[in-house]
């Protein structure tokens, strides 16, 4: 992909980032259904095949969500999040190695309220490739290397609400397969983030 197509991309789905979380922000304030939240945490992350042990590259996890409840305990939520995902080597790895990949998620999730105040999530999500940077001891460079536009991921998730308007989220995204088209390099990473509910909550 050219730098020009790369460009005229990532500002369209930005224009259309801005549209949604304003359009759902307005419609969930009118709608007694729909439930707006903002997220904000971090990412521990790591790459399956990089040679690279744990997860030890950390990174912003933050964004938008929107909630359409089916009943008092089931619901399901879309939304963008953007997510600093990579690899860095650790304590015993014998190279310093630091990748940084910047993605836009775009999850589908359901929610089951399990226990009270206790809700369980789990889904699919397409990620999106902003940019991609590799520091071998010598800087940061921008190098995809390989890497694919799109990842596509499965999730699993556990949040606790304390209180009616904020909650707390542990989150394990695990891609479906390798996100680079020469080698396998599969993504994986555990969030926690903290949620807050605009509006009313449910």
């Amino acid at each position: 992909m050219h730098f020009r197509d790369f460009h005229v991309s990532l500002m369209r789905l930005s224009a259309f980032f801005c549209v949604f979380l304003l359009s759902g922000f307005l419609f969930s304030v009118k709608s007694q259904n729909f439930q707006s939240e903002l997220l904000i945490g971090v990412n521990a992350s790591q790459i399956d095949g990089d040679a690279l042990w744990g997860y030890n590259k950390p990174g912003l996890l933050a964004g938008a969500m929107i909630t359409y409840p089916f009943s008092e305990k089931f619901a399901a939520q879309t939304g963008f999040l953007y997510s600093a995902k990579g690899s860095k080597h650790g304590k015993d790895d014998p190279q310093f190695f630091i990748w940084r990949l910047n993605y836009l998620e775009m999850p589908w999730t359901a929610r089951v309220l399990a226990f009270e105040k206790i809700y369980f999530s789990g889904g699919i999500t397409a990620n999106y490739l902003i940019s991609s940077k590799v520091d071998a001891g010598y800087g940061f460079v921008s190098s995809r290397r390989g890497f694919k536009a799109f990842d596509f991921c499965y999730l699993v998730g556990v949040a606790y609400k304390p209180l009616d308007n904020a909650a707390f989220q542990v989150r394990l995204v695990n891609g479906w397969a390798s996100a680079n088209r020469l080698e396998f390099f599969r993504n994986r990473s555990l969030s926690f983030a903290a949620i807050f509910y605009l509006g009313k909550s449910r």
